[in-house]
């Protein structure tokens, strides 16, 4: 007998490494988005499952999206051009959608932030359940708008899947592989995205540097040794932290670092400041919130024996270091030390930062997050929570829902082949890069995104477990922190668990 069940944890284990599967369980851990090239070589080669034949006679297409920024206000729908490559090519990519399906592509928005999420839930989940018909589907806030699944809101898309009820084909490389296969749970999954979601490829995380400032301080080696680090797999939280430390310089000498000193790294914390982009150091780390094992359990992985050295390695980055300011101000923005302005090495931000950094006279390059350390296989990139999520409302009817499966996969398939290299080719690598070693580093950041369950809920449903590497200032005791917490956020995953079985 015990052979048997080595023998079967063996096959078990065989399946998992092979096979990406949305509906039935996923691996416990994968790499994300397929690398995004700068043009469409190839692209085009590659064809969705939904036949050409299939119309729907001017059916008009309702999406629910936010509006707090342009980048979630048009990533469904532009309808008039605005002279932005990258919303122009979204403009041109529906007309291409409307004209091959027939139907007309339509979006509705209201503000949808953290701070307006509850107005905005209430509204898309009062549509759904007095069956107004008002909206078809919905880009959300992911973090915020997730919780919506364990309500009944969203349209379990296993069964819009081609084949089974619908044309969505998640082997496609216009899905995030990683958001897919993590998702997938109880046979459900509620919420997807990829290259239709372009927000998530903005808010992929990075760390820009000082290009000037770096060869300034370190002459012997240049900028060049921080992009051969990287390639060489030596690019760590050390490394990082050493370079850091050799760079403070008190500009009003008061023998502080504060506000317009010249420093190594800059970077919020709690309490006061935001720190939300620290968040995408757990998975940087190796970290995960949650993992599957493989017998489909999902449980709590950040509470291991590498948490807290991995936080350790972050506070002596941002926090402990001599170089560092931790800004605890909540108004970082008008902070007179900032990269912008060159008085910072280091500044970990969302790719999308790029459109400030372009507007400044700073000669900065781009690097991926660094690892925990050498021993670390691979970089692994977070994309932050704010990023939209796809769903389907549940109150539609089998025929409609078919339809609206069909609308999601051709726009994504078209969002792979027109707007994704617009974005990547036109706006990361052409305006937001100075050097082609910046393109090969978009590259590799592109090619590293990791996603995990928890991350998906950990804001509300999860009691902000993926928020615990906010709080960098030296009173904080993470130990601690974790300690009095384990149990509630193991209670509150188990009822996480209940309530979307419960649905699915």
């Amino acid at each position: 007998m015990k052979a048997i069940r080595i023998l079967s944890l063996f096959l078990v284990l065989l399946m998992l490494a092979s096979a990406v599967v949305a509906c039935g369980g996923r691996p416990a851990e994968t790499t994300g988005t397929n690398k995004q090239p700068t043009d469409n070589n190839g692209r085009d080669e590659i064809e969705d499952s939904v036949p050409l034949s299939l119309n729907y006679d001017g059916e008009t297409v309702t999406f629910f999206v936010r509006t707090e920024n342009d980048l979630y206000k048009y990533e469904l729908a532009c309808e008039e051009l605005l002279n932005n490559p990258l919303y122009d090519a979204i403009h041109y990519r529906n007309i291409d959608v409307e004209t091959r399906l027939g139907v007309a592509i339509k979006t509705v928005g209201q503000a949808g932030d953290f701070n307006s999420r509850t107005a905005w839930n209430e509204r898309l989940s009062t549509s759904v359940l007095t069956n107004t018909g008002d909206y078809d589907g919905t880009a959300f806030y992911l973090s915020t708008g997730s919780p919506l699944a364990k309500d009944g809101i969203f349209y379990n898309l296993c069964d819009l899947e081609t084949g089974v009820g619908g044309y969505l084909d998640f082997s496609k490389p216009w899905w995030n592989q990683s958001l897919v296969s993590e998702l997938g749970i109880f046979g459900t999954l509620f919420f997807a995205g990829g290259s239709l979601t372009i927000s998530q490829v903005a808010n992929g995380n990075c760390v820009f540097f000082n290009r000037d400032l770096f060869n300034e301080r370190f002459p012997e080696e240049r900028d060049a040794t921080l992009y051969q680090l990287v390639r060489d797999g030596e690019w760590t939280a050390d490394k990082m932290a050493d370079y850091v430390s050799q760079v403070w310089t008190d500009v009003n000498s008061n023998g502080v670092v504060d506000d317009g000193d010249i420093v190594g790294a800059r970077s919020g914390a709690l309490p006061g400041g935001d720190g939300s982009k620290l968040d995408a150091w757990i998975p940087a780390m190796g970290l995960r919130l949650t993992e599957t094992d493989m017998f489909g359990e999902v449980e709590i992985s950040l509470l291991n024996s590498q948490t807290v050295p991995a936080f350790e390695k972050m506070r002596n980055i941002f926090g402990s270091n001599p170089g560092a300011l931790l800004m605890l101000s909540a108004d970082e923005e008008s902070a007179e030390t900032s990269i912008q302005n060159g008085n910072v090495l280091f500044f970990p931000e969302t790719l999308d930062y790029g459109t400030k950094m372009r507007e400044s006279k700073v000669n900065y390059g781009v690097l991926p997050a660094p690892k925990f350390d050498e021993a670390q296989e691979n970089y692994h990139i977070g994309f932050g929570n704010v990023a939209s999520a796809l769903a389907v409302c549940s109150n539609l009817s089998d025929s409609r829902a078919e339809m609206v499966s069909a609308v999601l996969e051709v726009l994504s398939a078209e969002s792979y082949k027109q707007v994704i290299p617009v974005y990547y080719g036109t706006i990361l690598q052409g305006q937001y890069s100075r050097e082609q070693a910046d393109a090969e580093m978009y590259d590799r950041i592109l090619d590293s995104f990791v996603f995990s369950f928890g991350f998906a809920y950990s804001s509300l449903s999860l009691g902000g477990l993926g928020a615990i590497f906010r709080d960098l200032t030296p009173s904080f005791d993470i130990q601690n922190h974790i300690d009095s917490n384990k149990d509630s956020w193991n209670a509150k995953l188990d009822d996480l668990l209940l309530a979307l079985e419960a649905v699915s």
